[in-house]
C-alpha cells in the first residue's frame, strides 16, 4: 500500500474509531444524567487513551514494519545486529497502550535490542529505537 493509501486509510479508520466511541459515551450519558464531571470524565478519559494509542500505533507503522535486512551495525558498538524477527510487542505510554510487530534486531555485544533499526525519529529527547 503506498504512503499516501496508507495515510487515508488510517484517518478513515481513526474517524470511524471516534465516531464508536462518542456514540458510546452518549449513550452512556444518556443513561447518566446525573453523573458528574469527574464522573464524565472518567468515563472519556480510558476510551480517548485507547483512541489515541491506535493513532500512535498507526503513526508509528506509517513507513513500514521493518525487514531482514543484512550487515546493519549497532549504533553504539558498531557490531553486527542479529535479525530477531517482527514479533509482537505491547508498549505502555501516556497516550495509552500501543500494540506493534516490527523488526527487531539484537546486538550479542552490546546485549541491547533495537526496535525498529535506524530510526533517528526522538520525541522529548527521548529515543524511539528501543
Amino acid at each position: 500500500m503506498s504512503s499516501e493509501k496508507y495515510k487515508e486509510a488510517t484517518r478513515e479508520a481513526m474517524r470511524a474509531e471516534l465516531d464508536v466511541m462518542m456514540g458510546g459515551l452518549q449513550a452512556w450519558r444518556d443513561a447518566h444524567p446525573e453523573a458528574s464531571l469527574d464522573e464524565i470524565a472518567n468515563q472519556v478519559t480510558p476510551r480517548r487513551q485507547a483512541l489515541i494509542g491506535k493513532v500512535v500505533a498507526a503513526l508509528a507503522r506509517q513507513h513500514g514494519d521493518g525487514v531482514e535486512v543484512a550487515g546493519i551495525a549497532c549504533e553504539v558498538c558498531g557490531e553486527a545486529l542479529v535479525y530477531k524477527g517482527r514479533p509482537r510487542r505491547e508498549i505502555g505510554h501516556l497516550e495509552g497502550k500501543i500494540e506493534l510487530r516490527r523488526a527487531y534486531y539484537y546486538c550479542p555485544h552490546c546485549q541491547g535490542g533495537v526496535f525498529p533499526p535506524g530510526s533517528a525519529a526522538e520525541v522529548g529527547g527521548s529515543s524511539l529505537d528501543t
